[in-house]
């Protein structure tokens, strides 16, 4: 609110005109009409959760955030300073009446901007999360013990730390001139396998998690976890000890109709969300075209393994003519299971309003996405699995070797 005021010297200066019981009453109306508003401002505050002082405009009230409400306060100083700037504006004019309109079109004035601003503030602020928020929300009660929570914070920092370590191996192979051996690429793989599991908890226990925040959220989930399923499955079964590849669980898909249907459901699943993404959704364009084609980049990967895995004896052939390209393989779907992960945390951070589309596809996408490449590149320089880049794209990725 803005009041016209005197210093306190001045004002104690300033003669006071003789008052007659005309200008005593005008006066106590005045001052009853002021106090009739302010009671009524102050109730609508309340209500609202948004409380103003009279005098913090005048006196440089300070702002308080909250979780979406902001209160102004006013010290002892601002109160005492904007009663006695009342009196004085009382006094200023020859007629207590002018006074009183011109005062009362001023607190309509400041009134409504200060209710407009606040009204746009509160609502940025309603829908917008700091860091620490989104990290309040995300550890839920919901998530039973928090293993949802762990098991990805776990993985993101256990799969960056087998990735990292691979990634100088192959420079350091690459600077001295000699390459690696399949043996040498798979010696974390103890590592790599308890991310890849670890990976696989997140996943499926945030599925559930999901129905909370819509049918959106747990289609995503669950689409997710089929991508990473079937990458997990391809990874263990590349990298599993001789005389493992063909036990248990890591065989279960032994018909070569029932591993591509496995392999290619994640990515029909996919098209079909992009297209309704695109065609009857309100969200980002170039995010969501992002998503489906990078989706499909995955297939350069998936593919030549599915048809490797599909064919009966061709996991053992690949190993014994190809043991380079084995850890080559390892090494990125390792990498596409990290991605798929990062992504989706990004995916809740954008949710959230922690980050907004061009953050999220810049450092949950196009970066990440890069790295993975740039490794995949340095395994190829260090493993030598090709003889050519012509030979990569003759056999089809690799899926052809063992022909």
């Amino acid at each position: 609110m803005r009041v016209l005021a005197l210093p306190f010297g001045a004002a104690a200066a300033t003669s006071r005109p003789p008052r007659g019981p005309a200008s005593s009453a005008a006066s106590r109306r005045g001052q009853s009409a002021r106090a009739h508003r302010s009671t009524t401002r102050d109730a609508i505050s309340a209500t609202r959760g948004v409380a103003f002082s009279a005098g913090a405009r005048a006196s440089g009230g300070r702002v308080h955030r909250g979780e979406g409400a902001f209160t102004r306060a006013s010290s002892p100083d601002d109160r005492a300073s904007t009663s006695s700037g009342s009196s004085s504006t009382e006094e200023l004019g020859p007629s207590s009446g002018s006074g009183d309109a011109r005062h009362e079109a001023d607190v309509e004035t400041t009134d409504g901007l200060e209710n407009e601003v606040s009204s746009r503030t509160a609502s940025f602020a309603a829908t917008t999360l700091s860091p620490s928020q989104a990290a309040r929300r995300m550890w839920t009660r919901a998530d039973p013990y928090h293993v949802h929570g762990i098991s990805g914070g776990l993985f993101t920092v256990l799969g960056a730390g087998v990735l990292g370590a691979w990634a100088k191996q192959d420079a350091d192979a690459l600077a001295a001139g000699s390459l690696l051996s399949i043996s040498e690429g798979l010696e974390l793989w103890p590592a790599a396998s308890c991310a890849l599991l670890v990976a696989g908890v997140c996943a499926l226990s945030g599925v559930p998690l999901g129905r909370l925040r819509g049918w959106r959220k747990t289609e995503l989930s669950a689409r997710t976890s089929l991508f990473q399923l079937v990458l997990t499955w391809q990874a263990l079964r590349l990298g599993a000890p001789e005389g493992w590849q063909n036990m248990g669980a890591l065989a279960a898909l032994a018909d070569e109709r029932a591993v591509w249907a496995f392999c290619l459901a994640p990515f029909a699943w996919q098209t079909l969300t992009s297209a309704y993404i695109l065609l009857f959704t309100k969200d980002d364009r170039r995010s969501a075209v992002l998503v489906a084609g990078g989706a499909w980049l995955f297939g350069a990967q998936v593919f030549p393994v599915a048809a490797v895995l599909a064919r009966s004896g061709g996991l053992e052939a690949l190993h014994a003519t190809r043991p380079a390209l084995v850890a080559t393989w390892c090494h990125s779907l390792v990498g596409l299971v990290w991605l798929l992960n990062w992504s989706t945390f990004g995916a809740s951070l954008r949710a959230r309003k922690v980050v907004d589309d061009a953050g999220y596809r810049k450092w949950f996408l196009l970066r990440p996405s890069a790295a993975w490449i740039t490794l995949f590149a340095l395994d190829v320089g260090a493993f030598a699995p090709f003889a050519s880049v012509g030979e990569y794209l003759v056999t089809r990725g690799g899926a052809g070797l063992i022909d």
